[in-house]
């Protein structure tokens, strides 16, 4: 609000001689209350304008007391005092023509005050009701932001979710399309010997395939069945050489679905079993707890 303006409008002198309408008093008492500069300068004209009432008064003629009181007419009129008491009086009432006249000091006009304490309407100022609008609006699309953010947030994550599902079925997919190509090119290969080692009492249902390399005595295991091995077991493989049982590794537990490279065998082996060890194995295999065995053919 531009305060110098409003000052400047006049309407501040039209308050204190009393020639506002009523809403424009209650304008200017609410104004005056909110700025101190329309405050001070309503105190400075009520004061200027007293000033000027009392500097340019005028003085009324000695004869419009006499004349005012000729004028009025009294229920009771007095008593026709004695003949001496009329010349006292005159004596007294008549003034002295030599002492001067002191003119009639008019009653001070009395101005209405601009802050009593009579019940005003408090008026709420446009840009108060402008800042209210405002931080309605902006809550209102703070909540709308937020809402469209966790939206957008969660659609983020459903797609990353689903991408990485996508990734890990086509990363088993390459795993398992890997290990039926590398299986069958073992079973293709005419550099390796196939045995298969089937189930024996212990676990009739059991079946694992090994694949010696009879030129390097290399060997690899594909396991099609065992059972999982308990807490602090592991599976090992044997080969028998000469009669003598020959480790040729520990096998890992994580077995399903893969090639397993064993140790290298020795020349002359007749057949492949696998034993139940505690874990880390024996040196010497626990025949209880041999589960699969084949004889190479």
């Amino acid at each position: 609000m531009n305060i110098q303006a409003y000052i400047e409008s006049g309407i501040l002198e039209e308050y204190v001689l009393g020639t506002v309408t009523p809403q424009e008093k209650q304008e200017v008492e609410c104004m005056s209350h909110i700025y101190p500069e329309i405050k001070e300068e309503l105190l400075r004209t009520e004061s200027a304008l007293e000033e000027y009432a009392l500097k340019h008064q005028a003085t009324p003629p000695p004869a419009l007391k006499e004349s005012i009181f000729a004028q009025m007419n009294f229920e009771a009129p007095a008593e026709a005092p004695e003949a001496e008491d009329v010349t006292e009086q005159q004596t007294v009432s008549q003034p002295d023509a030599a002492a001067p006249i002191e003119p009639a000091q008019p009653e001070a006009r009395v101005i209405d005050h601009a802050f009593g304490r009579g019940e005003a309407q408090v008026v709420t100022p446009a840009w108060a009701k402008l800042a209210v609008a405002a931080a309605v609006f902006l809550a209102i699309f703070a909540g709308w932001s937020f809402m469209q953010m966790t939206d957008m947030k969660n659609a983020n994550n459903e797609a990353v979710a689903k991408v990485e599902s996508m990734e890990a079925d086509m990363a088993a997919m390459k795993s398992q399309a890997d290990y039926n190509q590398a299986l069958a090119a073992l079973f293709r290969s005419p550099s390796y010997k196939h045995v298969h080692m089937a189930g024996l009492p212990k676990s009739p249902e059991s079946a694992v395939s090994a694949f010696w390399n009879t030129q390097t005595n290399e060997v690899l295991i594909d396991v099609q069945n065992l059972p999982a091995a308990p807490q602090g077991k592991q599976y090992q493989l044997w080969s028998i050489v000469d009669g003598k049982p020959v480790d040729i590794g520990m096998i890992d537990n994580a077995f399903t679905g893969k090639v397993l490279k064993m140790k290298n065998t020795k020349a002359g082996s007749v057949a492949f079993a696998i034993t139940l060890e505690k874990e880390g194995g024996n040196p010497t295999p626990t025949m209880e707890e041999m589960y699969v065995m084949g004889k190479v053919v």
